[in-house]
């Protein structure tokens, strides 16, 4: 994640590097990471690529995930074999769309890929392109958006050439020249320029480009950073935060466009036994609690806070008050889940 969006990665443990497309970095030197087995972290950036649309981010220590494997060097991939895109389309974590190669090799502006007719969406940018047997034949990197399932991963062949020419440069931050093809680094950077063939470089993959939320964004993240959270953890997009307090996500959305400020967490599922004399229970407190509603969508039962205009909004009346929702979640997770042995918030019901 990004201030400016989200993508996907994959770890090739030979490489201890995480891949991605430099699309889904561009103008960051410091990138969010997720899994399903540890909390977010903040990861640093260690190689951009424009041309071939490629970045690899650190492996931070303690990454207990799966790694993969490339594809052995001359590995043939054929028309017609059958592969499995992985990656979070439009937000939806861990995706798997299978498909075929509807061609082996398209040359597109010099550069080889793969193209398939599985299905990718925004989200899916630097997954990983599989074999059945698991092997990393490419990386989804875009989509024709004017047909149909026309989808286009690098091949893995640029893949191999770009982790050894990184390894070369001594494993320290460069950026590919889209010029002339080679690595600079930091120290032979010149001017600016590309010390090999005098391009001018994009200054945002050496500096990194500076996020500046808008007014109501700063106010906050200043709420937030008071509360003791860092935003940059927090922060999903430029308008969504995301509170990850203990069992709990706390979510922050703000609409830009009718300038209101809207708080929700899901406390817990529905029990499957005595759902009624629960539901007694939040009808009272939804008319004893005016700031607070509570509402079952879904078989999730959610607390959220009245919405707040941004005319309304101060820092420090709204700290107060989000810290009181913040324990206020906590406090009716747990009566909910201990009480009226509600389901615990995460549970996949089987």
């Amino acid at each position: 994640m990004t201030p400016w969006g989200l993508g996907t990665g994959f770890l090739l443990g030979d490489y201890e590097l995480i891949v991605t497309n430099r699309h889904v970095v561009q103008g960051c030197r410091q990138v969010v990471l997720a899994t399903e087995t540890f909390k977010k972290r903040i990861a640093n950036v260690l190689y951009a690529d424009p041309l071939y649309d490629l970045a690899f981010v650190e492996q931070p220590d303690g990454l207990a995930v799966g790694s993969l494997q490339l594809a052995f060097d001359g590995y043939e991939v054929k028309d017609g074999d059958p592969i499995l895109a992985v990656g979070h389309p439009l937000g939806l974590k861990y995706t798997n769309t299978n498909g075929i190669v509807s061609k082996s090799s398209r040359n597109i502006d010099g550069v080889e890929y793969i193209q398939t007719d599985a299905a990718i969406n925004p989200g899916n940018s630097g997954g990983p392109l599989l074999t059945p047997d698991g092997l990393v034949i490419g990386v989804n990197t875009f989509i024709m958006s004017e047909g149909q399932n026309l989808g286009f991963s690098l091949h893995y062949s640029l893949l191999r050439k770009a982790l050894e020419d990184y390894t070369a440069a001594g494993k320290v931050y460069a950026v590919r020249c889209v010029s002339c093809s080679n690595l600079v680094t930091e120290s032979t950077l010149q001017a600016g320029y590309c010390p090999f063939c005098g391009v001018k470089m994009n200054q945002d993959d050496f500096r990194g480009k500076l996020y500046i939320p808008g007014v109501m964004e700063r106010k906050i993240e200043d709420m937030l950073t008071k509360l003791g959270y860092d935003v940059n953890i927090v922060r999903e997009n430029r308008d969504s935060w995301i509170v990850s307090d203990e069992n709990l996500d706390i979510n922050l959305t703000y609409s830009p466009e009718s300038g209101y400020l809207s708080s929700s967490c899901v406390l817990s599922r529905l029990p499957q036994d005595d759902i009624g004399r629960m539901y007694s229970f939040l009808l009272q407190q939804n008319y004893k609690i005016p700031d607070l509603t509570f509402s079952v969508s879904g078989g999730h039962v959610t607390l959220a806070t009245r919405r707040v205009r941004n005319t309304d909004f101060h820092p420090e009346t709204a700290y107060t008050l989000f810290e009181g929702y913040i324990m206020a979640c906590h406090r009716y997770s747990d009566i909910l889940i201990n009480r009226y042995h509600a389901i615990p918030p995460g549970t996949v019901n089987m």
